[in-house]
């Protein structure tokens, strides 16, 4: 049967040595509870993972919808302006233009507003990935370490 001391050598040394153990860990006692704690752990991480892939999917439509909220806008915006281009000659012309240049002008500002939450959701989502690429690593040493240490019969 392998040694407590060599299981101990081998999880330290799983995956270049990224995750440490303590070293005073000298018996199945002490690790075999600590190894149930990396397994719960690792559950919940799985669980974060899930929630966070989700996040970014939302976000990926929530970005298309404020393209396409911009895009309408903006268009609304055109379509005034074409409007205030006529020649109306009356007072509830005058009157339609003045209050058509100010919808334009929303119109634009709220594009504008749109296509810049569009960009940082695009960074949300960039950092996101990050995020779970990071958690999944760590879900992934975290399993390996715990296999090693089952693996190698101290548990």
């Amino acid at each position: 049967m392998t040694e407590p001391s060599e299981a101990l050598a081998a999880a330290q040394n799983l995956v270049g040595g990224t995750v440490p153990l303590p070293h005073q860990i000298h018996s199945p006692e002490v690790l075999c509870p600590a190894v149930g704690q990396a397994v719960d752990l690792v559950a919940g991480d799985a669980q974060l993972l899930r929630m966070l892939e989700a996040a970014v999917v939302q976000l990926h439509q929530v970005v298309e919808e404020l393209r396409l909220v911009a895009s309408g806008t903006r268009g609304v915006a055109e379509s005034v302006h074409g409007l205030t281009a006529m020649d109306w000659r009356s007072p509830a012309g005058d009157a339609f233009v003045q209050r058509s240049q100010r919808l334009r002008g929303r119109a634009v500002d709220l594009a504008e507003v749109a296509e810049e939450s569009a960009g940082l959701a695009r960074a949300s989502i960039g950092e996101l990935q990050q995020q779970i690429a990071r958690l999944r690593e760590g879900l992934q040493a975290a399993k390996a370490a715990a296999a090693t240490v089952v693996t190698v019969g101290v548990c």
